[in-house]
């Protein structure tokens, strides 16, 4: 590989940084923290369809997918600790390259920060649907295989993943592990969740949800049985439960209804926010399904989630607006990051005028 291109490969990597951006005739920026930093001293990259960068980057497969669609992901490892998720596209001024650079040492949940819930689901359930949400770059894949790596270590399962590409590599330890890559192991998401219920698997752990299809076999594989888990790029716990209704035709939306309130188990929505001490601080929002949750999903009445839960001591909900006051409290993340985080700036402010009991 180009000896330029390695070397921001290595400045990144020993920076701690999360991403890395190289567009055609500019020079590359990494993104450390979530703040973007442009590399002044490194080369003006220059990288075009024909050149022996581009085919190194991705396979012959990945070739033709990018020239019919001017675009597509891969992944790679680099120098054993690190892999790589990339996606390289066109766009107005030529080619461009995003990195996500990810490290092959899992975290445990202790070292991330997760809350409890993430420990007793990996260790205690058996079957269900369990979604970890949140913008882009919010740290889902991370989760996800911290929950993947604890079941691991702790039960003997047979887990199936599905992924677009497949980031952590995870070896065999108590479970049995078997990691497909869409495009390269299967033709699609819903191609491998068909044939996983000839696999006998005890766990599927779906990359992401993005489509009819894959959702309705997830949860058809919940409700078989299966403990499912997955994420999809959505904001909080009501806006996932809609958008997955809402992704079926009116006519199906009944059934779908009634699947997801018996197989839903819970819905975490993450978010890193810059901390005080210029580092990423986790906060989250936390929905574990309780009978009233089922009957309001099976109602169509998901704007009452929040007020249902609210006054239900029980239901074990956290809302994101009280862990972001409760983390300016701690004085782990400013106001104005705790604001500009929320989805209800005025919620916040409620939050952090309340006293403690």
């Amino acid at each position: 590989m180009n000896p330029n291109i390695t070397k921001i490969f290595d400045l990144a990597v020993n920076r701690n940084a999360s991403d890395i951006h190289f567009q055609t005739g500019k020079k590359p920026v990494i993104r450390i923290n979530g703040k973007l930093y442009l590399v002044d001293d490194a080369e003006i990259f220059q990288l075009m369809e024909n050149t022996p960068e581009f085919q190194e980057l991705i396979n012959k497969e990945q070739q033709k997918y990018f020239v019919e669609n001017g675009n597509v992901d891969f992944a790679f490892t680099y120098d054993n600790d690190y892999r790589f998720r990339g996606n390289v596209y066109r766009q107005q001024n030529g080619l461009s390259l995003s990195l996500r650079i990810i490290r092959n040492r899992i975290l445990s949940f202790e070292q991330l920060n997760l809350p409890p819930i993430f420990k007793d689901i990996a260790e205690n359930y058996r079957q269900g649907f369990f979604l970890v949400v949140g913008p882009t770059g919010q740290g889902k894949t991370t989760s996800m295989a911290a929950i993947l790596s604890h079941i691991n270590k702790h039960r003997e399962e047979h887990i199936v993943t599905i992924e677009d590409p497949i980031e952590y590599i995870i070896q065999n330890e108590k479970s049995i592990i078997e990691q497909r890559e869409v495009g390269l192991h299967t033709s699609s998401f819903q191609s491998a969740l068909r044939s996983s219920m000839r696999q006998d698997p005890d766990i599927i752990i779906i990359g992401e949800m993005r489509d009819q299809e894959t959702m309705q076999a997830a949860l058809t594989l919940a409700e078989t049985g299966h403990l499912v888990f997955s994420t999809m790029h959505t904001n909080n716990a009501p806006q996932t439960i809609d958008r997955i209704i809402d992704a079926f035709p009116e006519h199906k939306q009944k059934q779908i209804r009634i699947q997801l309130a018996s197989t839903l188990t819970g819905v975490i929505s993450q978010r890193l926010i810059p901390g005080v001490k210029d580092e990423l601080v986790y906060a989250y929002e936390q929905l574990l399904t309780t009978d009233a949750v089922r009957n309001i999903i099976r109602t169509e009445k998901i704007e009452q989630i929040y007020n249902a839960l609210q006054t239900d001591e029980e239901s074990g909900f956290i809302r994101l607006e009280k862990c972001l006051a409760e983390l300016v409290k701690e004085e782990k993340i400013s106001k104005e990051n705790a604001l500009a985080f929320s989805t209800s700036r005025e919620l916040v402010d409620m939050f952090l005028e309340l006293q403690p009991a």
